[in-house]
């Protein structure tokens, strides 16, 4: 049996003191006693559960009642214990210390198809002191860098000029637990549900604070992606006013297995969520074939539902001598649960399942994070699998941690971090900008939207797309901004159309072989209509449809 990774992506987002429109004026890190999180660093608290008695069922067809009684039954050492949501699955519990047996008898029934142990995902950290309270310092980067990295904020025009988000786009957490009482959190759940008991339930409030249950990693996430913003109170988030459905997949064994997982994957989609945010996963080589299987119907219902899918890429792109000895998160074990090796960059699941926007990691200087997973051609296990790049941070030391992002945390506080957790968080809140600001988009169209304005000469060649871009993605809509400057000085009349020869430039409607306000006109009267003659109509694409790629097009091409 191959020994299950927890993996963590985390990082998070930098939210302090800071002259922003958008920002809390007064915000600094809290110094209070009350306020201060107590004990071991956050790495510390993720001791991992070796035990686990869970076994995953499928069947040959669907199994009548009949059958699962006899076959529950052929143990004493296991039962059933619950059903896998939307699919035929079953889950078995089964006595400590017995798995093997218990796996050989239920791999022997004549209606499976196959047998295998409820694998867990976690929580992945960078080897750091997350616990660090910060104040900005000369030499230090810009507070709330990773904003101003994604044109979030900044001089000028900014996404939150375009789009500050709205309660109807929510966005679904599967995570840890979550500190729903914190101070910039409040107003911001829909719903908070629990899905580690075999269905997914809601709860009031997750606040109790019990370690196992690794609140610090939520509370994290959900503040990069939905921490009230512009209340004057302590952080921004990227999503400004979205709201967050909070699905807790971690047990108290400390355990986040598949089985959870799929469930809450299969909850957030029936239950109105535009947006899945997935700060976890495992390593592709430590997962068996049908548990991926799994992972990858489970998301292909919620795609198939509308909803966008967001995982971390992971953290274990560090070369081999990164790893010092076993037992980090990037290990790789046999099925007898011994120490085979370490990973260096391989596929992570649920990233690495069908229609992700899977999240690399980028330094304050927009460089690839060294931990980050990334693209590698030359590999034909690896190839290119990664779409986009998001802010994740790095650091290593209490001396550069403002290189880090920062974000809510339990009891009020906030901290830095880093990791590719921190990346897919800042995608998933933009994409809220985004369908707010256009609610008719599918999730495709959003998609294609964040990772064709992306910026693909920031680390170049490390993904598919390049780095997110706010404005870019927000742009491509033609949505009408408030407020706007320089003020617009009124639209351009196209008096006559000259003949188009041959393709001319990329943008260029007219045939005039410039490309500038008049071709706009052109796309902007045929926007959201199929047209049949190219870009005579401003459909740059060739797609047959004039929409927003083709303002990406023009746009890109303005003056050139």
């Amino acid at each position: 049996m191959k020994r299950q990774l927890f993996i963590l992506f985390f990082g998070f987002l930098l939210y302090l003191l800071s002259g922003s429109l958008v920002l809390a004026q007064n915000f600094q890190f809290q110094t209070e006693s009350n306020k201060v999180f107590q004990g071991k660093p956050e790495v510390d608290s993720l001791s991992k559960n070796n035990k686990l008695n869970q076994i995953i069922v499928t069947f040959k067809k669907k199994p009548t009642a009949g059958e699962l009684i006899k076959l529950s039954r052929k143990s004493k050492k296991s039962r059933l214990k619950y059903a896998i949501t939307g699919t035929d699955a079953m889950v078995f519990e089964v006595s400590e210390g017995v798995i093997q047996e218990s796996l050989n008898e239920l791999r022997a029934d004549t209606i499976v198809e196959s047998a295998v142990v409820d694998k867990a995902l976690d929580l992945l950290y960078i080897p750091n002191d997350p616990a660090i309270k910060a104040t900005p310092a000369p030499g230090k980067p810009i507070l709330q860098w990773s904003l101003y990295n994604l044109n979030l904020v900044g001089s000028g025009r900014t996404a939150f000029d375009i789009s500050k988000g709205s309660s109807g786009v929510t966005v679904a957490v599967l995570d840890s637990q979550v500190d729903s009482s914190h101070e910039d959190l409040q107003g911001k759940f829909s719903s908070l549900v629990d899905c580690t008991s075999g269905s997914c339930q809601t709860v009031s409030s997750m606040t109790a604070n019990p370690s196992n249950l690794d609140e610090s990693h939520g509370t994290h996430v959900a503040g990069i992606i939905g921490a009230a913003t512009n209340n004057n109170l302590g952080i921004a988030s990227t999503g400004f006013n979205t709201n967050m459905l909070y699905i807790r997949i971690r047990d108290q064994n400390g355990n986040m297995l598949i089985s959870y997982f799929v469930n809450a994957v299969r909850y957030a989609a029936d239950h109105n969520a535009k947006i899945i945010n997935m700060s976890l996963g495992s390593l592709a080589a430590n997962l068996d074939g049908p548990i991926i299987a799994q992972i990858n119907d489970a998301v292909t219902y919620a795609w198939n539902k509308g909803v966008l899918l967001v995982a971390a890429a992971g953290n274990c792109g560090w070369n081999e001598s990164h790893h010092k000895a076993a037992g980090d998160p990037c290990d790789i074990y046999d099925e007898a649960g011994n120490f085979v090796r370490h990973s260096v960059n391989e596929k992570y699941y649920p990233a690495a399942s069908p229609n992700m926007l899977n999240v690399a990691a980028l330094d304050v200087n927009n460089n690839l994070a060294p931990y980050s997973q990334h693209n590698d051609p030359t590999d034909p296990q690896i190839g290119n699998w990664i779409s986009i790049l998001a802010p994740g941070g790095n650091f290593s030391t209490n001396s550069d941690k403002e290189f880090g992002i920062a974000s809510t945390w339990p009891l009020n506080s906030y901290y830095y971090n880093l990791g590719t957790s921190a990346a897919a968080p800042h995608v998933s809140g933009i994409a809220a900008l985004i369908w707010a600001a256009k609610p008719v988009l599918t999730n495709l169209q959003v998609k294609s939207i964040i990772e064709q304005t992306a910026n693909k000469n920031i680390a170049s060649g490390t993904t598919n797309n390049g780095m997110v871009d706010a404005v870019k993605a927000l742009d491509s809509l033609n949505v009408t901004i408030t407020p706007v400057s320089p003020t617009p000085t009124g639209t351009p009349v196209l008096s006559s159309t000259p003949t188009l020869t041959g393709q001319g430039k990329p943008g260029d409607a007219n045939g005039d072989n410039k490309v500038d306000g008049l071709d706009y006109v052109v796309w902007l009267q045929n926007y959201n209509k199929s047209v049949g003659n190219g870009r005579l109509s401003g459909d740059f694409s060739g797609n047959g449809f004039v929409d927003g790629l083709d303002y990406v097009i023009w746009l890109n091409n303005y003056n050139k």
